[in-house]
């Protein structure tokens, strides 16, 4: 068991900041909850489902971990229990309170949950809202600011310079807040040594979402701004 670890049951344990620790339990994770409290404030799909509800402590995203591709048609939220550390929502816990430590722009995280049965677990993590005026997809078939992709592009270089590897990087999971980006969604990224390898193959990533959602009438703008981001980027790797 790790040593921060609150046992809420046999087989369910809980992480969270000092801010909720003491108040923190199990209905915190189940959207029921604040549905019946009038603080079930909405919902977003995309693999699974989050949840936005209104705390004392402020906004938060409630988010349940779902598989995707094929392994999803047969088990959709259960994985292999290989101990509490390499659990899914207590990786990604642990992930953003070391990029908060590094300063880098993502949502806080509050608490982490395992529920572990058999030889399976399921898992469900709180974070902070960030407030947004859009996400980077919205943006993609307007007339958009330039300013956002060269803002993209140098916060993906800040997030590289630390070796962190976002398992997901699309147009989705970019936060635009008036000139400030964030990255979310962090399930199965981690810490690793910087290479150019995995730095390319997250930026092509994201190309290939952008490319996806783009419409034609935006495709010739869209590659010229891809190139000012890709620009900003490099600017500022190491």
């Amino acid at each position: 068991m790790l040593d921060n670890t609150i046992q809420i049951t046999t087989n369910c344990w809980i992480i969270a900041t000092s801010q909720v620790r003491d108040e923190i339990d199990l209905q915190w994770f189940d959207d029921k909850y604040w549905l019946n409290q009038g603080r079930l404030l909405g919902a977003s799909s995309g693999r699974g489902s989050a949840w936005m509800v209104k705390s004392e402590q402020g906004k938060m995203m409630l988010r349940h971990y779902y598989r995707g591709g094929i392994p999803a048609k047969f088990i959709k939220d259960k994985y292999l229990w290989l101990g509490q550390k390499h659990t899914r929502s207590f990786s990604e816990f642990y992930l953003l309170e070391k990029m908060i430590e590094l300063q880098l722009p993502v949502p806080k995280p509050v608490a982490a949950l395992v529920c572990k049965s058999g030889l399976f677990y399921q898992a469900n993590i709180l974070i902070e809202y960030i407030n947004h005026t859009s996400t980077f997809a919205k943006i993609l078939n307007t007339n958009n600011n330039s300013d956002s992709w060269k803002n993209i592009g140098k916060t993906i270089a800040l997030f590289h310079n630390h070796g962190i590897y976002h398992a997901d990087l699309n147009a989705h999971n970019i936060l635009i807040n008036e000139e400030r980006i964030y990255l979310i969604d962090f399930d199965h990224s981690y810490q690793r040594a910087s290479k150019l390898s995995w730095q390319q193959a997250n930026l092509i990533r994201l190309k290939r979402s952008i490319d996806k959602l783009t419409t034609s009438n935006h495709i010739e703008n869209n590659n010229n701004k891809w190139q000012l981001l890709l620009d900003s980027y490099n600017n500022v790797i190491r």
